[in-house]
């Protein structure tokens, strides 16, 4: 009776989380669906892959190194590479990025500093409760922030036809995404468990995908910085070889998921043990 009560009461809790922001999350998803949607429709306004090809082997190799842009390399993955940009572009991982941590702000740090987590504290819900309802809630915010992009695209290749592409392969990429996902909220959840006020937790995700993305992006042209290249999320992040192979590196998607869960059992810690602010 206690376990039923128990998950009766989490699954309340989540819903009421999920509830408070539903049409920001609403507008997010639909937003990461249109910006992958437009990737295939763009690529096919080009004229395809080849077309691509003949264009960017045009570019100067200073500004191909600076863009990550290596045309020899494009033109070996075809259409999936050229797909697989993206998923690496800086909206695409903004507009994701978002709808995690904007509900991992808000779920914790967020009602701390409004007082509204006193509510369901002083009817007798444990603060075990109230966290593990945060984790199911920022869940099911990863499922459809990850599974967005690999639908939109999927309607912009039948939409525009841009060329033979196997649609299998957005399979395995909505797990990889779901992984990258899955650390910035565990990330995140930690940060709204250690914080007073949103805004705070907001800071620090931002500025840990700043500097995961400044790393992977310039370890490439400035050599000092991939000696800590291994601290990016980015690093362990592949469209590119999951779009072309159509499988999901184990390695690389069990660190992003071993990273996120470790984040989430230290905010668990955190969460239950400090005091709240009054």
């Amino acid at each position: 009776m206690d376990k039923a009560l128990s998950l009766t009461t989490i699954l309340a809790l989540t819903g009421r989380g999920l509830r408070a922001g539903v049409w920001s999350l609403v507008a997010l998803v639909a937003a990461i669906a249109g910006f992958t949607f437009v990737q295939p429709v763009v690529i096919a306004s080009f004229g395809g892959a080849d077309a691509l090809n003949a264009i960017m082997s045009r570019i100067p190799p200073a500004f191909q190194a600076f863009a990550r842009t290596r045309p020899e390399f494009l033109a070996m993955t075809g259409l999936p590479g050229y797909l697989s940009l993206g998923f690496t572009h800086p909206i695409y991982i903004v507009l994701s990025g978002a709808a995690v941590i904007g509900f991992a702000a808000r779920i914790l740090a967020g009602e701390m500093a409004s007082g509204a987590i006193q509510l369901p504290l002083s009817r007798s819900v444990s603060r075990p409760t109230l966290y593990l309802a945060s984790v199911l809630g920022i869940t099911v915010v990863i499922v459809l922030a990850a599974a967005a992009g690999p639908l939109g695209m999927l309607a912009g290749i039948l939409y525009a036809k841009p060329g033979a592409f196997p649609v299998s392969h957005l399979w395995p990429m909505s797990i990889v995404c779901f992984a990258l996902l899955w650390a910035i909220a565990g990330l995140s959840l930690l940060f709204s468990s250690v914080a007073n006020r949103a805004g705070q937790v907001i800071g620090w995700a931002l500025g840990l995908l700043l500097f995961s993305y400044f790393v992977d992006y310039f370890a490439g042209v400035w050599d000092p910085l991939r000696a800590i290249l291994f601290l990016s999320l980015f690093e362990y992040f592949a469209p590119t070889q999951t779009l072309v192979n159509g499988v999901a590196d184990m390695r690389n998607t069990g660190i992003l998921l071993a990273t996120g869960s470790i984040a989430l059992l230290a905010g668990f810690i955190v969460f239950t043990r400090r005091d709240l602010p009054a």
